[in-house]
């Protein structure tokens, strides 16, 4: 998986003319975005800021603060967004996509994780920045959606109103799956200011990676009476490409073995940096504890190429639980990231992406998030019974 900095790597003509339109597409809208934020996030300062922004840019001028000048993967890391389809056109069927991130090539060439957590001590990495991400995006009283389709805009309080595809019961059948597309996608198992050069944010170690929050969402669920899968199957070890036909294959397994599920769940955890290298840590106080945000992904068949025919179920699930998280935990949740991806969020009519934190976000943070998702996801199924 990839971080990309923004390292001239000008190849020719058309690279540098390429680069001066990026950087202007990106100017823009980091000041379209500034007028937007709110007080909070400002005050973190401008390196945070700019870092958020690509998360309500343009797709291009987020690309660029991804992808450098000439698109080229100049620094290796974490991905910022989860990696989509390098078909432009969007005509491959799910589960046969090559994995990428937004648009380029994905890393085949990166370190395999560890099996042991790394000790997290010693050299001289980049700086961790903690910050919050919310209030951004189309607004419907405090549920914040972003919106970076092209032809579908998203009014909030009729969703609300719409009814899911999801009818749940508490007879303990399998009613949710809970799958890792990036199984071995892993936290700090301390907080620090600083991200020691040596150190790890992946691993195949189930006790530090994302896995960790599934089962604390596992938990809550299973509290509630909701029966639920945890296939916590490796998708991005020992090859990271091709995870996502993977993954297709492990929902596709589950679904036939247990055909009462209904909703399926993408527990990944995210990654940002900024151009100068710091990395970005989301947070919450919950209780007056501090938890890692939260990030709903639900996609959307923006052009009608995806072969993604009833993405609007999910978009419905998903503002549920958006509602659900912002007003049990205000400040948990960053905006929902309606975006023109599938990421296998075709396999059923309620099927989401959730993001839990970054890789600089500790492991106890990670889990605490999972078990308020679980409890908010949990409120809202219910009201599907």
């Amino acid at each position: 998986m990839k971080i990309i900095s923004l390292k001239r790597k000008q190849k020719n003509g058309c690279s540098v003319l390429r680069g001066a339109a990026a950087l202007a597409v990106t100017v823009i809208s980091v000041a379209c975005f500034a007028v937007r934020l709110g007080p909070q996030v400002l005050a973190q300062g401008e390196t945070a800021a700019l870092a958020a922004a690509g998360f309500i840019m343009p797709d291009g001028a987020a690309q660029l603060l991804r992808t450098g000048f000439d698109g080229e993967e100049t620094q290796e890391g974490e991905h910022v967004l989860p990696e989509e389809s390098s078909s432009s056109s969007g005509t491959s069927s799910a589960g046969k996509e090559p994995d990428a991130s937004s648009g380029q090539g994905a890393d085949s060439s990166a370190s395999p994780p560890s099996n042991t957590p790394s000790p997290y001590t010693g050299g001289s990495g980049a700086a961790i920045q903690e910050l919050s991400i919310q209030n951004s995006g189309v607004q419907f009283q405090n549920i914040f959606v972003k919106n970076t389709n092209k032809n579908h805009s998203v009014d909030i309080k009729a969703e609300l109103d719409k009814q899911p595809a999801v009818k749940i019961k508490t007879d303990g059948t399998p009613q949710v799956l809970i799958y890792h597309t990036h199984t071995t996608e892993a936290y700090l198992l301390k907080e620090m200011t600083n991200l020691p050069a040596n150190a790890e944010s992946r691993s195949t170690d189930n006790t530090r990676n994302v896995v960790m929050v599934g089962n604390a969402i596992e938990a809550q669920l299973k509290a509630a009476g909701i029966g639920v899968i945890h296939d916590t199957a490796l998708h991005d070890y020992p090859a990271y490409n091709g995870s996502y036909a993977r993954s297709a294959q492990t929902i596709s397994k589950n679904l036939k073995q247990y055909p009462t599920i209904q909703v399926t769940l993408d527990i990944h955890r995210d990654a940002m940096v900024t151009n100068s290298g710091t990395r970005l840590k989301p947070t919450a106080t919950v209780d007056g504890k501090k938890a890692a945000q939260v990030m709903i992904l639900s996609g959307c068949d923006d052009d009608g190429s995806l072969g993604f025919p009833d993405w609007e179920y999910n978009l419905r699930l998903g503002v549920r639980v958006q509602k659900q998280l912002s007003e049990l935990y205000p400040g948990l949740a960053r905006p929902l990231n309606f975006c023109p991806r599938k990421y296998n969020l075709n396999m059923t009519k309620g099927s989401l992406l959730v993001e839990v934190g970054t890789e600089v976000n500790t492991l106890d943070e990670a889990i605490y998030s999972g078990e308020l998702f679980g409890k908010a996801l949990v409120k809202s199924l219910l009201e599907l019974q």
